[in-house]
């Protein structure tokens, strides 16, 4: 796997008291994560010394972009991304337009992302927010999907926090944060009421550098010797503060995200549209509450969810972002290639390799002369797309598509060589992306995998297929990817 201080990738993200800084937080956290590995850039808009200065250290570089249209930057950006291996896009603005330009340019991107709302053509889609899959985003065949809490875009003292997380109740202790900007000043609202605070012994409030309501919430909170108000707390400290406070009143964003990892019980208002997801995943899956509801939680549901966020808040984000950079670097060396007379004897040595056979469904040895015969009529069969991976100029892998009027059934195996490396998903997404190339029709592209088979479900878990019961095979689950080209 690659880990190069020469490989230079390049975070884009904004932050500005309307938008606030949720945008810029998350990718230094992500930032913060790898730049072990790789040389880390920010090119930003944002203007806020106090956020520059607090997500400096995560940087080798900060690049200050002029104010313009998302358009004319995008054709600007090879004077911006100078020399990047990777772009990590976190933003609204990067619609499908900015990214088009971006492949017009030869430039590879991912996205962070959390509303799905634009067509994408990034390699991957990081969306820490649960309960959604691949099928919820418009994005190209060969992209490749990473969502869910398990991959938190969390600063280090969070995830060091999770690892010695709060496991009980024992304070009316709360915690009071509505985003470092806080544009519709909820912060206050909720110091207003009464109902609220009633449930409370100390109420700890938070606010960000981009806050500009700071002098109505002093005047406001000066005669109340219960609530305590902080300003652009470091990560750090902001653990503290969280520690103190078995409770949380907070919009659903990263910062609960944040809380989580400390563990406790959690109150959420939605405040922005891009919240939606976020929300509707943490109450129905049980991790937090309604804000109206605070006083009516059993506690049956507080121990349900306080286990629940100790199991996806685990603290290892960070080491799994670090392999997922990683094997994208490294699975930038393989090549696609048309199957060739020559590969006959090295895709007769994979097929009756130990493990293919027991993953097969037919479980037999093969003999040489019927994968002889196999092997030439696939290579002479036009309905066949029969293609071989290379890294470093030696065939690791091999995939293959038979289609049947609109239908491609896929098959794939790896080099023992190659197994367990997590490649199985770069093979599967190349693999695709290469066939859709050479057919260039609409095609709908059709995988089984044994329900025994786990690294192979993962593998197509990470792309845009539909997971169902397979009816053909017993045992097994069929993927389906739908591709309107």
């Amino acid at each position: 796997m690659i880990a190069d201080k020469a490989i230079k990738v390049f975070f884009r993200a904004d932050g500005n008291e309307k938008m606030g800084l949720g945008h810029i937080i998350r990718s230094s956290a992500l930032a913060s994560m790898i730049n072990n590995d790789y040389n880390c850039i920010l090119a930003t808009r944002c203007k806020i010394s106090q956020v520059l200065k607090e997500v400096s250290y995560v940087y080798d570089n900060i690049i200050q972009l002029p104010e313009m249209d998302f358009q004319s930057e995008a054709i600007l950006a090879s004077e911006i991304f100078v020399n990047a291996d990777l772009i990590v896009l976190d933003g609204y603005s990067f619609d499908a337009t900015y990214q088009q330009e971006l492949l017009k340019q030869k430039f590879e991107f991912f996205s962070i992302d959390d509303i799905h709302a634009t067509t994408f053509y990034s390699k991957i889609i990081i969306n820490h927010c649960g309960g959604l899959t691949p099928i919820n985003y418009p994005a190209q065949p060969d992209t490749l999907f990473y969502l869910g809490p398990q991959y938190s875009l969390l600063r280090k003292p969070f995830l060091d926090a999770a690892k010695k997380r709060r496991r009980e109740i024992n304070n009316k202790n709360c915690l009071v944060c509505f985003g470092g900007s806080d544009p519709r000043n909820k912060t206050l609202e909720i110091l207003q009421n009464s109902n609220i605070l009633y449930h409370f012994d100390q109420l700890h409030v938070v606010t960000g550098s981009a806050y500009q309501y700071e002098k109505e919430l002093m005047q406001f909170t000066r005669v109340k010797k219960n609530i305590f108000i902080y300003s652009s707390l470091s990560p750090e400290e902001l653990v503290l503060i969280m520690q103190k406070c078995c409770f949380a009143l907070c919009s659903p964003s990263t910062l609960v995200y944040e809380y989580m990892c400390v563990g406790g019980v959690v109150f959420l208002e939605q405040v922005a549209d891009n919240q939606k997801d976020l929300i509707k995943y943490m109450i129905e899956e049980g991790f937090a509450f309604l804000l109206k509801d605070i006083g009516n939680v059993d506690e049956i549901k507080i121990t349900l969810s306080l286990e629940k966020q100790s199991r996806y808040f685990d603290g290892i984000s960070g080491e799994r972002f670090v392999k997922l950079f990683r094997q994208y670097f490294y699975a930038k060396k393989i090549k696609v290639r048309r199957v060739k007379e020559e590969d006959l004897q090295i895709c007769f040595n994979w097929a009756n390799d130990k493990t293919v056979r027991e993953q097969s469904y037919n479980q037999n040895p093969i003999s040489l002369k019927e994968h002889t015969d196999w092997f030439h009529q696939n290579l002479n069969d036009s309905s066949v797309f029969f293609y071989i991976m290379e890294l470093d100029h030696k065939p690791i892998a091999q995939i293959r598509f038979r289609v049947s009027d609109n239908e491609a059934l896929l098959g794939y195996l790896a080099d023992e060589k190659v197994r367990n490396k997590g490649l199985g998903t770069s093979i599967l997404s190349k693999g695709i992306g290469k066939f859709i190339q050479d057919f260039q029709k609409p095609i709908h592209i059709v995988g089984y995998v044994k329900n025994s088979n786990e690294p192979s479900q993962h593998s197509f878990e990470k792309l845009a297929f539909v997971k169902t019961m397979s009816s053909e095979y017993p045992d097994s689950f069929k993927y389906t990817m739908y591709h309107d080209y």
